[in-house]
């Protein structure tokens, strides 16, 4: 009797290892294969705090930047570059003023609210309209000078990158931006 229950151990030990070994050699399946072929890009947003966009801010001017000097910085109620350049062979600082607003589209409108040349202020048209006729912009920068506007065109922007941005909340007064950042899988 004992030579029956012995052979039965040994019958399920031997079946017990052959199972996990199967289990163990046999291909990892991938339950989310056939939705990520579904998919050709990831998704997902970035929420920042006013350090955290003039950090970012002052990076990307730092290295577009060639012999100007700007600078971007958001406040509690604008959002400001400031800088200086030659006017009539004379180094002058400026600066002006814009509420940020978040577009349809993810794009950022920059609303002009006050300009200073010195301690002069300026009409926005003119100041606007010297900037863009005098500086290298980016292609995907558009300064309308008789809206009073800049556009950052980030879908323009994304193009150029292997990213897609989109800004998704523009709150100035309590210090939160969201932006929506598109990847897509090669």
């Amino acid at each position: 009797m004992w030579k029956w229950a012995f052979g039965c151990v040994i019958a399920l030990i031997v079946i017990l290892i052959a199972y996990v070994m199967i289990q163990v050699t046999a291909p990892v399946e991938n339950a989310n294969e056939s939705d990520a072929l579904a998919t050709n890009k990831t998704t997902f947003n970035v929420k920042l705090n006013s350090t955290q966009v003039n950090a970012l801010a002052d990076n990307y001017l730092t290295r577009l930047q060639n012999k100007q000097n700007y600078s971007f910085i958001v406040g509690k109620q604008y959002a400001t570059v400031s800088g200086s350049t030659k006017f009539l062979g004379a180094k002058v600082a400026f600066a002006v003023n814009f509420v940020p607003v978040k577009q349809k589209d993810g794009n950022v409108l920059l609303k002009a609210k006050g300009m200073s040349v010195g301690r002069l202020n300026l009409p926005a048209t003119y100041v606007l309209g010297y900037i863009s006729k005098n500086n290298k912009l980016p292609e995907w920068v558009t300064i309308n000078q008789r809206k009073k506007t800049v556009l950052l065109d980030l879908n323009k922007y994304s193009k150029k990158q292997s990213v897609h941005y989109a800004a998704k909340k523009i709150d100035l007064a309590n210090k939160e931006y969201i932006f929506s950042i598109t990847i897509p899988k090669q």
